[in-house]
């Protein structure tokens, strides 16, 4: 029915004076004909509508009849899908999510952590402007405490090891030729202890001595590299001392330096040290490490959070309790699962802000766009529920979301509402041409509905394919964005109408807005496609060549993928500047590999191959600190060395006072000496007796004289404290898992009982010797401790495997995706008798050769077969009507135009791929084939009814140029991210969008305005029906077709 100005008015000419001056200038404007002839031909396109369209049609009309019933039951499902959300749906943040679970690196992994758990350490770095070992100290041994009381939500606190009862069985750590090295060098201290022979330690005396040394030994040609290491540990010894004390400190024997060869020397990883406790602190003196396990709390939505976050408010607290050393000291927080928790954190509030920008300029945009308020209102609440129901069939069909597809919300925003643009743009047109709002919607639906229904569909099986991939990751993304595509358009056809009905209900046609006019530009095409196709050929061309490059038979792609993981984060982020420091001033690294060895045995074959490998910093575990039983040889030994040191006399230290000139003038004989010296330590250590005597001179005699005599006594009594080290080192016992702490057996050891015997595994850690987060030193890593062995793991093998898997499968993604669309828009263009002939021989096929595949040697090659499928298609979609395959390909131009033109400007700005933004591959696809089903669709429409040339309906092109920006807005919003990998999705779906909305409005309607030029391609006659005037006279036959729609 028409409006309410025509109704019950007779058909003929006459109803000209009934119609009011705004309908009859649309009516002229429009160029269409009057009432009777459009009820008839629109019964007569009825008839010729598909079952699609027929269904759509009354769909529609049954939800607009009843709307407010409509709209109640579709808000009430969408406050349930919100409820279900909020009781049900998770966050995993672990990059351990992504990855297929039946993989062979993801099962050592699960074998890994069944046994030592699948938490990282959460690490505190603490570190200080200079080297202030004491400060370091008090801040982690304040913070740990706190930590410890904590034990709801941490555990395995480790800040410092607890040696004393290691200390007492030390000897037993050393070879027997490192034994008789310690024995000789007592026997040496022997007099100056047992007989009191302490000017022997004197600094001149020292000094003579290491002189004659070097002068023989240089003289015979016997110098070592030994005996140039102790004049530079002397010479060390010497300034160290006096900077301290020109500095104001007060030296004491822990930080003291000794200048004589060490009586005892165990390396501090092996778990021996000077002090009953070794703290985790770096050479340098200036960074200290705190590290434990967060407890998983399974009713938190991330599992760590709360721990990460307690443990953030105790570095607060004592923040505050240091807070007058602020410029000395700073407190940090990093760690694997700090990482992930802060990566998500930011990433879910880059989404939050980008969703809330992009909704604010899709709204305005589409204010613009439609000229008016309330239809793009329609359209933003159509989305809103839209995504409700999609997080609550999210939560009913995955429960969690991922650092993946956590994404969707963005995506949906971006191109869900194109739906109810495209509705809603031809709804308008409709009521513009005087239909009243039943018949409006119902054509709606009818005309444009099969479209907006191909593209929904094209586009879920775009990110539906993802879940071929067999990356959980990315299958659950393309699950999570099918499902949402698949539910917006049902919302199109089931929540706006009714929003519609509801609205309009009152609303006269003068009050709808006007149409933006495209008349010039569509005139434009239609006068100038040859010229607009040429120059379009060579400007996709340009980009092209720049993305591509053929080389030796083979097509390369110039665009990059940059598979480091830290270039995604935000350098702002805290933990991420940590990490930084971290990496920079200790050999600890956030990556390590971890290999699981069932005995002690295995495990020291492990450490000792693994630290022959190049790429290898490290090897840290526990079976090197329980030494096997010393030999007969080493008990006699130890027994001996312990006879010895008990036996001495102890006496008072009695050393003269240096003569200030007389040490001054030996210390520069020995720098004449070294100065000359061809040995490069030898040099270097003359430059440090420079500087020590240039402090020298600078001092006060008294003060420096003092200075000697405090540095003699300090020699004194590191001797003697060595003495009683090696002392309390005899004991025979053997050393045992329990005589290490817990903290650190925890972490390293395993033991329990099965049927009936004692099962061990022994956790050996490989750490890099560099960074690994770029691919090619993580590629190297991984292929070298996979050839000592094979099941090892670890996060740095999860990164490696995820990010080459995840660039594969996001090929495989496109390559499926592109299969299944060209499918679906075959099937759509072909006619009735024509699809099944097409695509069931073509099936049968591929599946044939698929199963000899598989019986022969027990593999299929999906690409093979996908590939055979989609030719033998196109080729009998050729025969039969080549027209099909034609239009099918015209419709994916705008996609693989617009990916190559993108591709083009990537490689221009240098711009990366990343395991982010890779997502924007399929996008572009099911974006810019959106809009070449929407301008086909047109194309056919204007044929079907004997149209002899093509020009793109106005409603399209709007529709089009509508859904392209917002499109580009509402991506374009992912800019406004702190997170570099979002940052980057938004720069590339924009330019991407954009490079499709080019060559849809500019060389697609040149191309098929040609086509229809030059070869008209009606493909149904259209039956005209010939009107009859009031007395059943047959009347001329109007000589323009008059749209029905």
């Amino acid at each position: 029915m028409r409006g309410g100005a025509l109704s019950g008015r007779k058909t003929d000419g006459t109803c000209l004076e009934f119609l009011s001056a705004p309908e009859l200038q649309r009516g002229l404007r429009s160029n269409f004909h009057w009432p009777g002839m459009v009820m008839a031909a629109t019964d007569e396109n009825a008839q010729r509508l598909s079952l699609v369209a027929r269904f759509l049609g009354w769909l529609v009309v049954a939800v607009s009849a009843r709307p407010r019933f409509t709209l109640w039951c579709i808000l009430s499902l969408a406050c349930a899908a919100v409820g279900v959300t909020v009781s049900q749906l998770n966050i995993k943040t672990s990059r351990a999510d992504l990855i297929d679970p039946a993989a062979d690196f993801a099962e050592s992994w699960r074998k890994y952590t069944d046994t030592f758990g699948a938490t990282s350490d959460l690490i505190v770095v603490v570190k200080t402007k200079k080297a202030n070992q004491q400060l370091i100290q008090e801040v982690v041994e304040s913070l740990g405490e706190k930590l410890r009381r904590e034990d709801a939500l941490f555990s395995n606190v480790l800040y410092r090891i607890d040696q004393r009862a290691l200390r007492r069985k030390g000897l037993q750590f050393l070879s027997q030729q490192q034994l008789q090295r310690t024995a000789a060098r007592v026997d040496r201290y022997a007099p100056v202890v047992s007989n009191g022979q302490w000017d022997l330690l004197r600094t001149d005396r020292l000094v003579q001595q290491l002189r004659s040394n070097i002068q023989r030994a240089e003289k015979d040609g016997t110098a070592s590299e030994t005996l140039y290491q102790s004049a530079d540990r002397f010479a060390q010894s010497l300034l160290r001392f006096q900077q301290q004390v020109a500095n104001g400190q007060t030296p004491d024997q822990k930080t003291f330096q000794s200048p004589l060869p060490d009586l005892l020397s165990i390396d501090a990883t092996e778990n021996a040290s000077d002090a009953d406790v070794a703290w985790l602190i770096n050479a340098d003196g200036n960074v200290g490490l705190l590290q434990a396990f967060p407890i998983a709390q399974s009713t938190a939505v991330n599992e760590n959070s709360p721990s990460i976050d307690r443990l953030r408010e105790l570095i607060a607290d004592v923040r505050k309790k240091f807070e007058k050393m602020k410029d000395e000291v700073s407190i940090s927080l990093t760690g694997i699962p700090v990482l992930e928790h802060d990566e998500m954190q930011r990433t879910t509030s880059d989404m939050i802000n980008a969703s809330l920008v992009a909704f604010a300029f899709v709204s305005v945009l589409m204010f613009f766009g439609f000229r008016g308020m309330r239809h793009p209102m329609l359209a933003i609440l159509t989305l809103i529920v839209s995504i409700c129901w999609t997080f609550g069939a999210a939560a009913l069909t995955i429960g969690h979301l991922n650092i993946l597809s956590v994404s969707f919300a963005v995506i949906l925003i971006g191109l869900g509402i194109d739906f109810s643009i495209h509705f809603l743009s031809r709804y308008v047109a409709l009521r513009l041409e005087l239909y009243e709002t039943p018949d409006a919607l119902r054509l709606t639906a009818q005309t444009v509905g099969t479209g907006i229904l191909m593209s929904a569909l094209t586009t879920a099986l775009a990110f539906g394919s993802a879940m071929l991939t067999g990356v959980p990751g990315l299958a659950e993304l393309g699950l999570i964005s099918a499902m949402g595509i698949l539910l917006c358009a049902a919302a199109t056809f089931l929540f706006l109408p009714a929003l519609v009905a509801l609205s309009d209900q009152a609303t006269e046609i003068e009050q709808l807005p006007a149409p933006w006019s495209t008349e010039f530009y569509r005139r434009k095409i239609v006068a100038w496609p040859v010229v607009i196709i040429a120059t379009s050929v060579v400007c996709i061309a340009a980009f092209a060549t720049r993305a591509f490059k053929y080389n030796d038979g083979t097509l390369k792609c110039l665009v990059e993928y940059d598979s480091n993981l830290m270039n995604l984060q935000d350098n702002t982020l805290e933990s991420v500047q940590a990490q930084a420091a971290l990496n920079a001033s200790t050999n600890e690294s956030l990556l390590y590999a971890v290999a699981v060895a069932p005995s002690y045995e295995e495990a020291l074959r492990l450490r000792n191959e693994f630290r022959k490998l190049p790429s290898v910093g490290r090897v840290s575990e526990m079976a090197s600190l329980l030494p096997p039983d010393p030999s007969a040889a080493q008990v006699q030994l130890i027994r001996q060395l312990r006879d010895r040191i008990y036996s001495m006399p102890r006496s008072t230290p009695v050393i003269q006072r240096p003569a200030l000139n007389a040490v001054g003038r030996e210390i520069e004989n020995l720098y004449f000496v070294l100065r000359d010296s061809p040995n490069v330590t030898g040099r270097a250590s003359a430059e440090t007796l420079d500087q020590f005597l240039d402090g020298l001179s600078k001092m006060p005699g008294d003060q420096a004289s003092d200075m000697l005599n405090s540095y003699q006594f300090m020699v004194a009594g590191a001797l003697l404290a060595e003495l009683g080290q090696v002392a309390t080192a005899t004991t025979l016992d053997p050393v045992i898992p329990s005589d290490l702490p817990p903290e650190l057996t925890s972490r390293f050891l395993r033991a329990e009982r099965v049927e009936g015997r004692e099962s061990q595994s022994w956790l050996v850690r490989v750490y890099p010797k560099g960074a690994i987060w770029d691919a090619e030193p993580l590629e190297a890593f991984v292929r070298e401790v996979r050839s000592v062995s094979p099941d090892i793991s670890g996060v740095p093998i999860q990164n490696y495997e995820s990010a080459s898997r995840l660039h594969h499968s996001y090929t495989t993604v496109g390559v499926y995706s592109l299969a299944v669309i060209s499918l679906f828009l075959l099937f759509d263009f072909l006619r009735p008798g024509q699809k099944l002939l097409t695509i069931l021989p073509p099936i049968a096929v591929a599946a044939f050769v698929g199963y000899t595949m598989f019986k022969r040697s027990g593999e299929v090659n999906p690409h093979l077969i996908v590939g055979i499928a989609i030719g033998l298609m196109g080729f009998i979609a050729t025969v039969l009507d080549s027209r099909n395959l034609r239009d099918t390909l015209f419709a994916l131009l705008p996609p693989i135009a617009g990916g190559a033109i993108l591709l083009g400007v990537m490689a221009l700005c240098g711009w990366d791929l990343n395991p982010v933004n890779l997502i924007v591959l399929p996008l572009v696809l099911g974006i810019g084939v959106d809009n070449g089903i929407h301008l086909l669709h047109d194309y056919r429409r204007q044929l079907q009814r004997g149209s002899v040339e093509y020009s793109p309906s106005a409603d399209t092109v709007n529709g089009i140029l509508l859904t392209s920006m917002t499109s580009i807005v509402g991506f374009g919003s992912l800019m406004i991210s702190a997170h570099r990998g979002l940052f980057s999705v938004g720069v590339l779906l924009a330019t991407g969008i954009a490079a499709c909305l080019y060559v849809a409005l500019i060389p697609l309607p040149a191309v098929l305005s040609l086509v229809a030029r030059h070869q008209p391609a009606s493909l149904e006659p259209v039956r005209l029906r010939t009107p009859q005037n009031a007395d059943g006279e047959t009347k001329a036959a109007p000589q323009k077709s008059r749209k029905a729609a």
